[in-house]
């Protein structure tokens, strides 16, 4: 078993390759700060602050989330009904929360989150969230259902997100070039290893920049 000191630098040095990910210029260039481009693929994501614009989300009939979203301490995650890392749903790791559900059906109730589903921070300043992955999540019937999920930066002029920022749901996102990266991921059971191509490919998409050659050759050997 992985001592958990290990672990935690790991998640350090995890932290670190993503953030230079999210921040990773491409071919875009440099803005007058030294870091990020100004290009944006639509509204919401790049350093657009405009709300995402795309396909509303509705959850199936009998489920609630709670709100706002909150966002998921994965050092102690006492407010997440103590689910650890382990048991959460996605990948990325730029923006981490905890959704709440409730099901008021008489039994289980699969809920599905589309890949290009986005979450909106409520700070202007805090990255907003993408999912790049089909996620399922089984609600069993009851007051409240903790679920961790994981997501990668949609923003990479603006902070990553932290313990007591505040989400809400946003819609499903479909700017040029997402889909062929929601295609190349499908299916695929990823790794940690794996979080930091994607993310570096996610950068590139949503300052508008598109998929590389290397960002398809790597989404292709995941």
């Amino acid at each position: 078993m992985m001592n958990w000191h290990v672990a935690k630098r790991l998640g350090v040095v995890l932290a670190v390759a993503l953030l230079a990910a999210c921040k990773d210029d491409g071919d875009g260039g440099g803005g007058p700060d030294g870091g990020t481009t100004t290009a944006s693929a639509g509204p919401g994501v790049g350093t657009s602050k405009a709300q995402p614009e795309g396909t509303p989300f509705t959850l199936p009939a009998g489920i609630t989330l709670e709100t706002p979203l909150k966002s998921y301490n994965v050092e102690d995650p006492v407010d997440c009904d103590d689910k650890f890392k382990k048991e959460a749903k996605g990948s990325g790791g730029a923006v981490a929360l905890c959704l709440i559900f409730r099901n008021t059906t008489g039994g289980p109730v699969t809920v599905t989150l589309p890949p290009g589903l986005i979450v909106i921070s409520k700070d202007g300043s805090i990255q907003n969230g993408l999912l790049a992955q089909r996620v399922s999540i089984e609600v069993p019937p009851g007051e409240r259902y903790f679920a961790p999920l994981f997501l990668y930066c949609a923003n990479q002029d603006r902070a990553t997100s932290g313990i007591n920022d505040d989400y809400a749901l946003g819609p499903v996102i479909g700017y040029e070039g997402f889909q062929e990266l929601y295609s190349l991921l499908e299916g695929k059971q990823l790794t940690v290893d794996d979080v930091t191509p994607i993310q570096l490919a996610i950068t590139h998409l949503t300052n508008g920049e598109g998929l590389s050659a290397s960002d398809r050759a790597a989404l292709k050997a995941l």
